[in-house]
Formats: C-alpha cells, sequence, structure tokens
C-alpha cells in the first residue's frame, strides 16, 4: 500500500485569497471533483468563532460544515482547520456527531503548552488529530524536540512540518526531517505543508517522498497552486507526480475542471504567484503581509523593500502587524528638513497663476485635444507629478515617489521633491514629506501631498488632468507602459473609494476642477 498521501487545502488555506468567499454552490463542486480525484484528504475550511456568511468556508459550528458537504461524499476524508485560541473546545462535538472526521489544529510556539491540552481533548473526542506547529523554521532542535514528546504521549494521527514562511531548503528540510523521524512515533504519520516563496514547494515535497519510507506521509496541496502571496504546491502537480513516479490512484481531470470552472474566475480578480517582495520576505524569514504592504505603494524600489524587511524586530517577523510596518516606513523618513524656503518659493511662483497639474494617466494621450486647448486658453503654470511628460512641456516636476525618481533622467526642469528621497540633486528644492501627509492608506499620495502644499500657501484652485483613477485593465492605467506597475485588480476599488474621499475633503479648502476623465468620485462641498 502506498505511504504517500495528498490533503488538499483548497478551501481553508486557498480562502486568504477570496476572505473564504467561494460560495456553497462552488464549495460543493470542488468538494465533489476532489473527491472523484481521488484525493486522499480534504480540508473543509477553518472552525472559527468570528464573524461569518452563509458563503464563507469559515464555520461556527460543526453543524454550518453540513450545507456544504454534498450527500455522496466520503466523511472520513473531511478535515477541518482550527487556529488555537480561535474555538472554544467546548462547542467540538464527538466524532459520532460530527460531519467531518478529521480537526487539524495549528498553534505557535508560545502557545504549545496550553495547546497540547487542547489536543488531548480533541483526541478524547475521537479524531483524526493533526498536530501543526507553526513557523516551524522558528523552533530550536530542542523545542522541537519537546514538541515531539508530547505529540508522542498524545498519539495523534499526524504531525506537520508547516513551512509558514516558504523559506526552507532542501538541507533544512532534510534536517528538520531526520530530527522528526527519528524521535517521532513511527505509527504517526508525517504531513508537509510549505508555501511556495523560494518556489521550493514542489521540489522539497519530492524530496521527502524520497526519504520518507517507514511511515505515512500526507503532502499538503492546494489546486492551482492557491493562497496568499506566491502560493501553495499545486495540487494538479503532485497528484501527477505520485501516479507518474509512485504508482498513484488519482484522476487529474477532476482537478483540472475545478481549475476551469471555479478558481480560474478568482485568479483573474486576485492573482497570486511568485513575485520579487515575497522572494524578500521568505528571504528575510517574515511575514508576506509585510512584504505585499511595501509593494503595494509601489513608492519604493526593491532595495528599500528589502532593508526594511530587515529592520522588522524578530519577534515580530512572523506576526502581520500593519500599524508596526507602516510606522517603519515612515520612520525611514522622519528627518526633519527645514522646507519654509521651498514653501516661499513655491508660494512666490504660484500665487495668482493657473495651475494644470499633470499625472501620469492615459487620458493625457486619449483627451489630449482638451489638454492643449486648455493650455492655449489659459496659458497655466504646468506642474507633472513623479513623471516627465512627453506630450506637453512642464514647468516643474513634483517628486514623492522613490521608485519614480530613480527612473527620471532629466532633471533640467526645476524639480521640487519630498525628503524621503534619496541621492536629492543640488539644484532641486526639498519639502519635509511628513509635513504633507493624510490619514488615510494613500497618506503619500503625490497628488493628494501636492494639494496640502497649494492649501498651505494659500492657492485657491487647480485644474487636474490625467488623474484618472485606478483600471482593472492595467494598461489603461497610465499614459506609458513604462509606469505600469503590479497592484492587484482587487484593490483597485479601495484605491478609487479612498482617493475620491480624500480629494473631496481637500475640495472644501481648494477649487478642484477636472479636465479629463477620472474615475473619482468627488463630492462638491455645498456652497
Amino acid at each position: 500500500m502506498l505511504n504517500i498521501k495528498v490533503l488538499d487545502c483548497t478551501l481553508r488555506d486557498g480562502g486568504y485569497i477570496n476572505e473564504w468567499d467561494f460560495g456553497l454552490d462552488k464549495c460543493r463542486q470542488i468538494l465533489a471533483s476532489l473527491s472523484k480525484s481521488n484525493i486522499d484528504y480534504i480540508e473543509t475550511g477553518f472552525l472559527t468563532e468570528e464573524t461569518t456568511t452563509v458563503s464563507k468556508t469559515l464555520f461556527n459550528s460543526f453543524e454550518d460544515i453540513k450545507r456544504f458537504v454534498p450527500f455522496n461524499i466520503d466523511k472520513e476524508k473531511l478535515f477541518g482547520m482550527i487556529t488555537y485560541g480561535k474555538f472554544s473546545i467546548e462547542k467540538v462535538p464527538d466524532v459520532k456527531d460530527s460531519i467531518i472526521k478529521g480537526i487539524r489544529l495549528i498553534f505557535k510556539k508560545s502557545q504549545k503548552d496550553k495547546a497540547m491540552v487542547y489536543c488531548k481533548k480533541l483526541k478524547s473526542k475521537g479524531y483524526k488529530l493533526f498536530i501543526n506547529p507553526t513557523f516551524i523554521d522558528q523552533f530550536t532542535d530542542e523545542e522541537i524536540l519537546d514538541v515531539i514528546k508530547d505529540i508522542n504521549d498524545i498519539r495523534p494521527y499526524g504531525m506537520s512540518i508547516v513551512d509558514s514562511m516558504g523559506v526552507l531548503k532542501e538541507d533544512d528540510l532534510l534536517r528538520l526531517y531526520y530530527l522528526i523521524d527519528h524521535n517521532l512515533n513511527k505509527d504517526i504519520a508525517l504531513c508537509f505543508h510549505s508555501h511556495n516563496n523560494l518556489q521550493l514547494s514542489f521540489s522539497n515535497a519530492q524530496c521527502l517522498m524520497k526519504v520518507c519510507k517507514n511511515r505515512e506521509l500526507i503532502i499538503d496541496s492546494t489546486v492551482f497552486g492557491m493562497g496568499r502571496g506566491a502560493g501553495n504546491l499545486c495540487t494538479e502537480l503532485i497528484t501527477q507526480y505520485i501516479n507518474d513516479n509512485y504508482n498513484g490512484h488519482y484522476d487529474i481531470i477532476p482537478i483540472l475542471k475545478i481549475i476551469d470552472e471555479q478558481i480560474n474566475p478568482i485568479f483573474a480578480k486576485t492573482p497570486w504567484g511568485y513575485s520579487v517582495p515575497y522572494y524578500l520576505a521568505a528571504t528575510n524569514h517574515c511575514h508576506p503581509n509585510y512584504a505585499k504592504y511595501l509593494v503595494d505603494k509601489q513608492t519604493v524600489p526593491v532595495e528599500f523593500i528589502n532593508n526594511l524587511l530587515k529592520s522588522i524586530p524578530d519577534n515580530k517577523k512572523s506576526i502581520y502587524d500593519a500599524n508596526l510596518i507602516k510606522q517603519l516606513y515612515l520612520d525611514k523618513f522622519s528627518k526633519v528638513v527645514d522646507d519654509s524656503k521651498t514653501v516661499e518659493y513655491m508660494k512666490n511662483l504660484l500665487t495668482n497663476k493657473k495651475i494644470l497639474i499633470l499625472a501620469p494617466g492615459k487620458s493625457l494621450k486619449e483627451e489630449l485635444q482638451k489638454i492643449n486647448n486648455f493650455i492655449k486658453q489659459e496659458n497655466p503654470f504646468i506642474i507633472s507629478l513623479n513623471f516627465i511628460p512627453e506630450q506637453f512641456k512642464e514647468n516643474l516636476v513634483f517628486v514623492t515617489n522613490m521608485k519614480r525618481f530613480t527612473t527620471l533622467n532629466n532633471y533640467m526642469t526645476p524639480l521640487v521633491v519630498s525628503s524621503n528621497i534619496e541621492d536629492i540633486p543640488p539644484q532641486a528644492r526639498v519639502l519635509n514629506y511628513s509635513s504633507y501627509l493624510n490619514d488615510s492608506k494613500m497618506f503619500d499620495n503625490v497628488a493628494l501631498m501636492l494639494l496640502n502644499l497649494f492649501i498651505k500657501i494659500g492657492i485657491k484652485s487647480v485644474t487636474m488632468a490625467g488623474l484618472d483613477g485606478f483600471s482593472p485593465v492595467a494598461t489603461d492605467n497610465y499614459v506609458s507602459d513604462d509606469l505600469i506597475n503590479n497592484a492587484k485588480v482587487n484593490e483597485f476599488d479601495e484605491r478609487n473609494d479612498i482617493m475620491s474621499e480624500e480629494i473631496s475633503k481637500l475640495s472644501k479648502k481648494i477649487n478642484i476642477n477636472f479636465i479629463t476623465s477620472t474615475l473619482y468620485k468627488i463630492k462638491q462641498p455645498v456652497a
């Protein structure tokens, strides 16, 4: 009998992508197709006391799981996951009264002792129990042996090597494997759960299959690798590999059907997969959301991201702290500069002038004639934001984006930059970065910063062109393909909403006119 098995956790770990909102019908279809493919174990989702809805694979009770499960599926295959501290043991029924027969418990190193007490209670209720210590790369050998001692006493169905950060290389994995295999009771299965930040999930799984011969080995995977950041090991790849090399029994077609019918629409809206920021998160052993935060800002180059990730305290790396990363980002630019001369310069330069701001939206091309007509009629002072336009002759370039600044190679035009920019050329005038921020997620958006400066110096009216808003089609967002970034489609609506709200606030203090099309919905102040 083959000792290698596959556990698909698409509906649980993949759910980080779509907030677990697969929908009732699609969830049933996924479960039915996974069952038809002969997947050995299927994780249905998280058991949690957090607020959820009937369409999500987040379950407030074991009864909630029933509505998702097709009547003809083998219930012995079904698992649920509990994060220690997120679901009361009193809400867990005996296995004879449960729709699922297996539970996987995850816990952090600091929770080990209390989590083991919880595991004993789960085991006493009759479940096929998996014990999953997360961030296993952060355990010392002594701490791993201490966990194994408790696991041997509890005698669960399995223990997992959880590569939460996707950082394990082959030598690291083999060292962990031999340490665990030598000390773990042979009748306890070993499970491998990995993330693909370094693109090593598939090769690491193959490595374990070669060496693990004397106990059951269970490989975690998700369909199409669905998972946050770089994603996970692909169910369709690992099952085909087992078929080809270990006489596996998996039917690949139902899995491909899931990709075609259920997963592709999710991927089109919110893609996952390898990226340099997630690679950097893995190499710096930190939570991928730290890298996501920095790359989503689209303001700093890759070396800055790397250095900032290195500065995260070790005790904060594995648990994402949104306030911490924002503060580290701001602290990087906390050096206060006296910008009074630059403020006075801008005031003298712009007072009593018509002002046209050029943002790098595609409407600069599409509505070129409209902009040219405005320039001809009004003879405005033209300020471009974070780029140098090809279609127009600007009078000044305003730059707050370090990443964009590194691509500018024409400094002949008067240049004003915020103090977060590094290697500022001597002819540039500098504004104090922190003086022009707002309280939103887009706190250092260049247009909002410039408008805050205008309000400070008493400018009463400004005209905008090219501030188009964010379209789901990346090539529709910028006047030049060189400016296209890798922001995610599902974030565009949020960005548009934030910008709309912030510009609406500022419009109470300065008259803002758009002469090109924009997705921003500006609420004009009541006269």
